[in-house]
């Protein structure tokens, strides 16, 4: 029987069955270093996700412009080919239901039926020169410079950037 028990060398024997397991972490420089690239990856999309913004902006709006490019048609037909005095006309007949119609989402103001961030062109009908413009964004709508118009002849194009 000899050489059947090893000393135990200070250690109980639970402390001897135990295994030891070793923790370890992360350095101070392996967390800086994946900080550094998470904000180096952040910054390169930030253009990204700003112009996809503005786009997504620019679309809103040419769909306000062509709802309201709707209501006006419908307003003329039943008004004689004679557009309203103003977009609010619209809102009160009940052309228009929706009041964020009336509100460019590249606008920095929230725009209302009494007062837009669209300016409309009074006075005109249907039978006015079809390149005149109908409804356009006010300046400064769009950060990039860009602005949506709307033509007599209903066709929405962009001018700017």
């Amino acid at each position: 029987m000899k050489g059947k028990h090893k000393k135990n060398k200070g250690f109980t024997p639970l402390q001897q069955s135990v295994k030891r397991i070793d923790i370890t972490g992360f350095t101070i420089s392996e967390l800086l270093l994946v900080f550094v690239v998470v904000c180096i990856i952040a910054a390169s999309l930030f253009p990204v996700i700003r112009y996809s913004r503005d786009r997504m902006d620019r679309t809103v709006c040419t769909n306000n412009l062509r709802e309201i490019g709707l209501a006006l048609y419908i307003y003329a037909a039943e008004h004689g080919g004679i557009f309203p005095s103003s977009l609010k006309e619209l809102y009160d007949e009940g052309y228009l239901s929706n009041e964020r119609r009336a509100d460019c989402p590249g606008s920095k103001n929230k725009g209302i039926p009494e007062k837009p961030d669209y300016i409309y062109t009074a006075g005109l009908s249907v039978k006015s020169p079809s390149e005149s413009i109908l409804v356009k964004d006010k300046a400064k709508n769009h950060k990039s410079g860009w602005n949506n118009v709307m033509e007599v002849n209903g066709a929405i194009r962009g001018d700017g950037k």
